[in-house]
This record gives structure tokens, C-alpha cells and sequence, in this order.
């Protein structure tokens, strides 16, 4: 593995598409949805919990454990070259990678969406598969049975959808703001080639040519075990923006904007030079 780029950002905000393009460069490997960092994390649990290593004195052996995860991190992408992984909660891990990595150069691309239209697509699919509960409303099927509160679900601090922003938040108060690229979705699919040369650059990458008219679907994820409610599957062919309609009552566009009001000012601020 020559290059580590971390892939972030809101869900339905376009990482599944930035994906599948990515993988059309040879010199590129992207992956669905990873499990890298959960690998990582149990590994250090072991590390830390496990009666066998607290037998010894660990930070004897500190030096030869950070090692050992970086070999497993190169080994697993042994023969890629640039690999793109991943996984919503990177951005709060930039510490203990560095520290694995022995750099501080890993950048990590961040995929945003304006919040609104990331939960009307939510909302979209839940009614195109309403006859399958997704696995939180298993749990807690109270909070599921209006709009608004589904909606207050998903916005909850420990939603799938606010997780990643607070990992963002982390990474920009710890400093890590200058190693993030903001990919605005809406830009991303009204100029997708202006947008990856941008790409390109941030992550010091010769810029390549791709086919934004014959985008195939070359990363894959089985949604049924989210009951189909959240899908990984892209719409092949050109890439161009498109009018979705709108099924997220206006009375809550505001409690949205409110919830993610930072993340959006950030957002304008970081793309606003493109």
C-alpha cells in the first residue's frame, strides 16, 4: 500500500458514487462500507484487556504492538496502491492512526449533503420498503410510528446520521481541519470531473480522466441486513444532478438546520473555492 485515504461523511451523501468512480483509476482501490477500524479497535482491546499481554509489562512492548498494527493495516491492502477505506467514524481516529502509521499525512475525504435532502432520502426509502422494519425500529418502535419522530431518531446524538458529524467536530477541534476535503455533494454531481481533479490535488495524486458518462456499479454491500433501508447501490450511466421529491414536512426543516447548523456553516466555508 503506498497511500491511505480515509472516506467519510453524512449517509446519502454521495460516498457510494465517489466510490465506484474512484475504482475506474487503476492506480485507485476503493471499498464499500469497511470494517478496518472496527478490526483495529479489538486488536487494541485484546492489547488492552487480554489476562495473557497484562501478564507483561506492555509498554515494553508497546513499540512492537503499534507495529504489528501497522503491518496488519499494509498487509490486509498488500499489493494496492492509493486505497480509499471507508468508514464514517475515521475522522475522530486520526490520532491512533497516526501513531500506528508512524506520519500524520492520512487526509480524509468528507462527503457532505445538505442534512434536509440526507433525510428525505431516508425518509423516501422507508416508505418504498415500509413493510420491513429497520433494526432500530425493532428496538425502540415508539419512536418510529410518526415523521417527526423518526426523524428525531435519526437526528439523536447517537443516530447513524449525527455520528459522523460529531467525529468531524472532533477532528476539527483537535487541529485535523487542513487534512479534511469537504466533497459537497450537489457540486459533486453538477461538475463530478472539476470536483476529482480537486480531489486529485488535495491528496497530491497526478489527475485522471474519468468517465462521469458510463459510471458502473463496482463496490457492493448486501442491504438486507439493514432490511433494505438504506442502499449502497448507485444509478449507472452518467453522472448529473437530479430533482428528488420532497417528503420531509416543512415543519421540520427548521429543527434540521438548527440540529446541523454547524456542520452546514463549515461546509459553505470549506467549498466555498469551489
Amino acid at each position: 500500500m503506498k497511500k491511505l485515504v480515509l472516506l467519510s461523511g453524512l449517509p446519502r451523501s454521495g460516498s457510494t458514487l465517489l466510490c465506484n468512480l474512484l475504482n475506474q483509476n487503476k492506480e485507485f482501490y476503493a471499498t464499500p462500507t469497511s470494517g478496518m477500524l472496527e478490526i483495529m479497535a479489538n486488536i487494541k482491546k485484546t492489547f488492552s484487556h487480554s489476562d495473557s499481554f497484562k501478564g507483561r509489562d506492555r509498554m515494553e512492548i508497546y513499540k512492537d504492538f503499534s507495529n504489528g498494527l501497522e503491518g496488519f493495516l499494509k498487509g490486509f491492502y498488500n499489493g494496492k496502491n492509493v486505497v480509499f477505506d471507508k468508514n464514517r467514524l475515521w475522522p475522530s481516529q486520526l490520532t491512533f492512526l497516526d501513531q500506528v502509521m508512524k506520519s500524520s499525512d492520512t487526509k480524509v475525504i468528507w462527503t457532505y449533503r445538505n442534512p434536509i435532502e440526507v433525510l428525505n432520502s431516508i425518509e423516501k426509502q422507508h416508505y418504498k420498503t415500509i413493510l420491513l422494519e429497520n433494526n432500530d425500529e425493532k428496538q425502540v418502535p415508539n419512536e418510529f410510528f410518526t415523521q417527526q419522530r423518526r426523524l428525531e431518531h435519526m437526528t439523536n446524538d447517537n443516530s447513524f446520521v449525527t455520528t459522523p458529524v460529531f467525529a468531524l467536530d472532533d477532528a476539527v477541534k483537535m487541529g485535523y481541519g487542513d487534512r479534511i476535503f469537504m466533497l459537497d455533494y450537489s457540486k459533486f454531481v453538477a461538475n463530478p470531473q472539476k470536483v476529482m481533479d480537486l480531489v486529485h490535488d488535495f491528496i497530491g495524486e497526478e489527475r485522471f480522466t474519468y468517465d462521469i458518462d458510463n459510471v458502473k456499479q463496482n463496490t457492493f454491500e448486501f442491504d438486507g441486513v439493514y432490511n433494505y433501508k438504506f442502499l449502497h447501490t448507485i444509478k449507472e450511466g452518467k453522472i448529473e444532478p437530479h430533482t428528488s421529491q420532497n417528503v420531509v414536512q416543512q415543519n421540520m426543516f427548521e429543527y434540521i438546520n438548527t440540529r446541523f447548523g454547524w456542520l452546514n456553516e463549515y461546509a459553505t466555508e470549506k467549498c466555498k473555492h469551489y
